[in-house]
């Protein structure tokens, strides 16, 4: 008598694998996911001013009578005021 094979242990082999590409493409996409997001909030930080741009040294001779280091009235962020003599 012949044996006859079955396709049921086949069957339970894709099964698994199939688990486990879901949870590597799962993981993937949490990276992918947390990733953006890293980005989103800071971008959103500056946009809202809660993120102040570094002042950069201006030139001594744009200004005669001196520069001031100040905060902004708008923002609060340091910046340098020319002050008039």
């Amino acid at each position: 008598m012949a044996k006859r094979t079955s396709s049921a242990g086949k069957k339970n082999d894709f099964t698994s694998w199939n688990f486990i590409l879901f949870l590597t493409l799962a993981f993937i996409l949490m990276v992918v996911l947390l990733g953006a997001i890293g980005k989103t909030s800071e971008d959103l930080r500056t946009r809202a001013g809660l993120s102040c741009p570094v002042p950069q040294l201006p030139d001594a001779k744009a200004c005669p009578g001196g520069w001031k280091y100040t905060q902004d009235a708008l923002n609060k962020c340091p910046t340098f005021v020319c002050e008039a003599k």
